[in-house]
């Protein structure tokens, strides 16, 4: 009995890596470069109209890394070390339009890679990737970025059980790949830049077939870009119309809820339902930033089920205080918050949690968006909220 909740945790956690790096797919899709909704408060004003032509490039990267051997079942892959070697195609805006939306140039492109991964049963894989990459200014020659990307990768080596009954990781040649990443841009000359990289890439089949625990490896890499058209960076026109000292707190009420994935006594698969409350304060403090202190409280109808089948007399309900900062990227508001648990009787996580979300705002009132809870390295559930903001404007 204990082997098999161990392979049932195993499995829960290969799928929740999966949806965390979904998570920052979605989040850095939402600031696609040629999104074009419109900021409509008075402080994005911008004086540019033109929509100027992506800026492109070319980069050649090198990535090296380790495997994270997250299962017992992927023990004989610890201490792999994979290398890779991955061409960059990217297309870069940089005009008025794309900074009136989340006051950052967002480059968008293709991922070639190559990677082998220092271990026989792993073999090797060719990667095609399309990216989406949010880019800040910090100066005039250096800039900041995440990345999210999503591709397929081929595998030369899948589990067999006659040639390779040792590889759990993948059971395909062709499986899904997922990449997170944050990294920085230095500017060597007009048409050359730099960017050292830190990087988290999944690749996994889906459960399309067994076994597949997929492969988890991050990679530090530095890439050579060059870009044959130089612009000077965008930076917009300021307005003294409003402060961002000046505006009073917001207040925001939301409700949450979403469909989990367990299953019943009988061992048959079931959707379960998880709904709660959260509260939020907020205070901006800066003109892209706002510190934020709430509370949530939910309940689990898996979690119920779980502690049902384990004989554990425990409350599904858990409620916790959050401390945390958002991001206001035009009407995209991209939170981060660490929290603490002041009820919760399971026996499963920590106290600590953080959360991770993205809204986006409908009107003044009305916003709605997902979240992301995760204890650790370990993301739990995905939630669905429609929050109510209380705030006084200055008209």
């Amino acid at each position: 009995m204990a082997l098999v909740k161990i392979d049932k945790w195993n499995r829960c956690l290969a799928r929740q890596v999966s949806a965390q790096l979904w998570l920052w797919i979605i989040i850095s899709a939402t600031c696609s470069p040629f999104n074009t909704i419109a900021q409509t408060d008075s402080t994005a004003v911008i004086t540019g109209t033109a929509k100027q032509e992506p800026l492109f490039s070319i980069g050649l990267s090198v990535q090296h890394g380790f495997i994270f051997a997250h299962s017992e079942d992927v023990q004989n892959t610890k201490g792999a070390r994979p290398t890779g070697i991955e061409t960059i195609f990217s297309w870069q805006r940089n005009d008025s339009a794309i900074f009136a939306l989340c006051h950052c140039y967002p480059r968008q492109g293709l991922l070639l890679a190559y990677y082998d991964y220092d271990v026989q049963i792993l073999g090797k894989s060719g990667t095609a990737a399309y990216f989406l990459e949010p880019t800040y200014r910090i100066s005039d020659h250096v800039l900041f970025s995440f990345k999210g990307a999503g591709g397929l990768s081929y595998l030369t080596n899948p589990y067999d059980s006659i040639s390779n009954p040792g590889n759990q990781s993948y059971s395909t040649h062709l499986s899904a790949y997922l990449l997170v990443g944050v990294g920085a841009w230095v500017q060597l000359s007009e048409q050359w830049w730099l960017n050292p990289n830190l990087n988290y890439q999944h690749i996994s089949n889906g459960s399309t077939r067994q076994p597949n625990k997929g492969i988890n490896w991050p990679t530090a890499g530095i890439a050579v870009n060059y870009q044959p058209t130089y612009r000077p960076w965008y930076t917009g026109t300021p307005t003294s119309e409003k402060s961002w000292k000046d505006y009073s707190p917001r207040y925001d009420i939301a409700l949450l809820g979403t469909l989990r994935n367990g299953e019943d006594e009988a061992g048959d698969r079931r959707r379960y339902p998880l709904g709660g409350l959260a509260l939020q304060a907020g205070k901006q403090v800066g003109s892209l930033s706002m510190l934020t202190l709430g509370a949530e409280a939910y309940y689990d109808e898996e979690l119920k089920e779980k502690l049902r089948s384990e004989g554990l007399d425990a409350s599904p309900i858990k409620a916790g205080v959050l401390l945390g900062h958002e991001f206001l990227l035009g009407r995209f508001q991209f939170s981060q918050r660490l929290g603490v648990y002041v009820f919760d009787q399971t026996p499963y996580y920590d106290r600590i949690f953080h959360r991770w979300g993205l809204q986006y705002r409908i009107n003044r009132h009305f916003s709605a968006g997902f979240n992301l809870l995760a204890h650790r390295h370990v993301a739990e559930v995905i939630d669905f909220r429609l929050a109510y903001t209380f705030q006084k404007w200055n008209e």
